[in-house]
């Protein structure tokens, strides 16, 4: 399965698909959420110099969006002095295990290098090894309704 990876801004008819992903993995798990509020960000999320900025993996056979990945300057309210945040990390359940999140991050990263950003963050509920084997670092933990383990974790990555 071959694909590419591009920004958002150069497929801007993908904002729906990115703000559907968001909420359904992320948002509906917040009281003031919703969908006009995630495709709203996503729309933002349509540049490739400042942030918010927003990578996809793009299926070359079909054209459409397989996984995505986000640049934000926040990653809602746990830890309000920490940015920037790789966020919105989703891979379709299909193309999950062949290296999809991998290559988005890694984009991400130099796309953080490119903007002069020194270190990012991320938080993560269930995907927590994932993230440690990308070499990202823990700082810190809390505790958590929604993810599996019952807590979320902070983690940095100096570029």
């Amino acid at each position: 399965m071959s694909y590419d990876v591009v920004y958002l801004a150069d497929r801007p008819d993908c904002v729906d698909a990115c703000a559907a992903w968001a909420y359904g993995r992320w948002g509906v798990q917040k009281p003031n959420s919703s969908l006009e509020n995630a495709r709203a960000y996503f729309a933002q999320c349509r540049q490739k110099d400042a942030l918010p900025l927003t990578l996809l993996a793009i299926n070359r056979e079909t054209g459409l969006p397989i996984g995505m990945a986000s640049l934000w300057p926040q990653d809602g309210t746990d830890w309000p002095e920490k940015t920037p945040w790789i966020a919105a990390v989703y891979t379709l359940y299909r193309y999950r295990g062949i290296g999809i999140a991998r290559c988005l991050v890694n984009r991400l990263l130099d796309e953080a290098e490119r903007l002069a950003i020194k270190t990012v963050y991320l938080k993560s509920g269930s995907a927590a090894e994932m993230y440690r084997g990308f070499g990202f670092e823990e700082l810190d933990r809390q505790p958590s309704l929604t993810a599996e383990e019952g807590y979320k974790t902070l983690f940095y990555k100096h570029i």
